[in-house]
C-alpha cells in the first residue's frame, strides 16, 4: 500500500510538531522550505533518471565494499581507497566518529551545528564537553585565539565546520591549516565538516580534502544531500588521514549501509561536477539578493558565504507567524550560544526568494 507523507499528522496526535534540524515538512502544509539548505538548482536531471532505474535493482544486494563510489573519490581526491568511508548521510559517519573514538572530552564551537553534540552524548557515556565561544560582535568568525582554546582544553575529538552553520562564515585556509597544526600537538583528533563547502564557489582554495594525507590524525566530513539536492537518498562520505583511522570508522558501520538507490546515485553524481560551479554561481547571486532584501526590512544579517543566511530580528514567533504563508524557516535558538530571535533561511531560487521576502515584509511591517 502506498504510504502518503501527509498522513503522518495522524501519528503525532493532532499536533504539529518542530524539529529543530529544519526540514518538517511533513507536520505542516509548506510550500517552500527554507529551513533546510539544500541545491536550489534541485537534483541533477541525470541522477533522477539513475534513480528511477535503481528501482529494477533493487533486487539485489548493493556492493557491500562501495567499490565504485571508493574508485571515483579517491581519483578526485588523489587519496588512496583505503583512506574514505562512505556512509548513510553524513549523520551515520558522525555517529561512528563518536563510537570510534570514544572521546573523555570533545571540543565544539558555539553556536554550530548541533547534530555532533547529540552524537556525541548519545555514542559517549559521561563525556565531558568544552565550548569555544564565537562573538556575535564579529560576526561569529572564527579568530587565531580559537589555537591557545584547543591547547588548553586538550581534547580528545574536535567538530569544526567549513563553513560553519548556522552563519555561513568561510574558515581562512591559513587558520584552518593553523587549527590542525594546534590539533596535532593537543593530541586532539580534528573532523572537518565540508559538507556546504563545495557551494561557496571557494571549495578548492578552503579544502583540507586535498592534502588530508598529510595528517594522520584528521578527518573530512562530505556529503551529496546539499550538494546534489537529494536529502532523501542519504549518502555521504569522510577522507581520513590515516588508513588506521578509516578501518576504525568501518568497524562501526552497519554492512551494507548505502543502498542501491544511494550507490547509483552517487556514481551518477559525481559525473556531474560542472553542475556545482554553475550552482555556486547562482547561489552567490541570490545570496546577495537575499542579504540585501533582509536588511532592507530591519533585519540583522551575518555575512555569508555558504547557501544560507543567519538573521536577527524583533519578531520572537517569526518562524510561526511565517506558516501562514506555507513557508518554513529555521528558528535558531536552540543552537548553543544563540537566542530567541535568530533565524536562519537556505538560499533558493529567485521566485522562492521573493515569495520569502514578500511574506517577510508584511509579517515584519505589520
Amino acid at each position: 500500500m502506498y504510504f502518503d507523507t501527509n498522513d503522518l499528522d495522524k501519528y503525532v496526535e493532532g499536533k504539529k510538531v518542530s524539529i529543530m534540524h529544519g526540514g518538517d515538512i511533513y507536520r505542516n502544509s509548506i510550500q517552500h522550505d527554507f529551513s533546510v539548505n539544500i541545491n536550489p538548482m534541485g537534483m541533477p536531471a541525470e541522477v533522477q533518471w539513475v534513480l528511477t532505474e535503481a528501482v529494477f535493482h533493487a533486487n539485489k544486494y548493493p556492493d557491500i565494499y562501495h567499490e565504485r563510489l571508493v574508485e571515483m573519490t579517491s581519483g578526485i581526491f588523489n587519496i588512496p581507497e583505503n583512506h574514505i568511508v562512505y556512509g548513510n548521510g553524513a549523520s551515520e559517519i558522525i555517529m561512528a566518529i563518536c563510537h570510534s573514538i570514544a572521546p573523555k572530552k570533545v571540543l565544539l564551537l558555539a553556536p554550530c551545528f548541533s547534530g555532533y553534540e547529540t552524537c556525541v552524548k548519545g555514542a559517549c557515556k559521561d563525556c565531558d564537553i568544552s565550548y569555544y565561544s564565537l562573538s556575535e560582535d564579529n560576526d561569529f568568525e572564527i579568530h587565531h585565539d580559537i589555537l591557545e582554546h584547543i591547547q588548553v582544553v586538550k581534547a580528545d575529538l574536535m567538530f569544526l565546520t567549513n563553513p560553519n552553520n548556522p552563519n555561513g562564515k568561510l574558515i581562512s585556509k591559513t587558520l584552518l591549516e593553523e587549527i590542525v597544526s594546534a590539533c596535532e600537538k593537543a593530541g586532539t583528533v580534528l573532523v572537518v565538516d565540508e559538507c556546504f563547502l563545495a557551494l561557496t564557489g571557494e571549495e578548492r582554495e578552503n579544502s583540507l580534502a586535498y592534502d588530508i594525507s598529510e595528517h594522520k590524525s584528521l578527518i573530512v566530513l562530505r556529503a551529496y544531500t546539499k550538494t546534489f539536492a537529494i536529502p532523501g537518498v542519504r549518502i555521504g562520505y569522510c577522507l581520513c588521514g590515516s588508513e588506521a583511522m578509516a578501518t576504525s570508522l568501518r568497524n562501526h558501520l552497519p554492512e551494507w549501509n548505502l543502498s542501491m538507490f544511494a550507490q547509483m546515485a552517487g556514481v551518477e553524481c559525481l559525473k556531474h561536477m560542472e553542475y556545482i560551479e554553475d550552482s555556486a554561481k547562482l547561489i552567490e547571486q541570490e545570496r546577495r539578493y537575499l542579504t540585501q532584501g533582509l536588511s532592507r526590512l530591519g533585519a540583522k544579517v551575518y555575512t555569508s558565504d555558504a547557501n544560507y543566511i543567519l538573521f536577527k530580528c524583533s519578531e520572537l514567533d517569526l518562524n510561526k507567524k511565517i506558516l501562514e504563508y506555507s513557508i518554513l524557516i529555521r528558528e535558531c535558538s536552540d543552537y548553543n550560544g544563540l537566542e530567541k530571535g535568530f533565524y536562519r533561511v537556505a538560499v533558493k531560487s529567485h521566485g522562492e526568494n521573493e515569495k520569502l521576502l514578500s511574506a517577510l515584509e508584511d509579517l515584519l511591517n505589520d
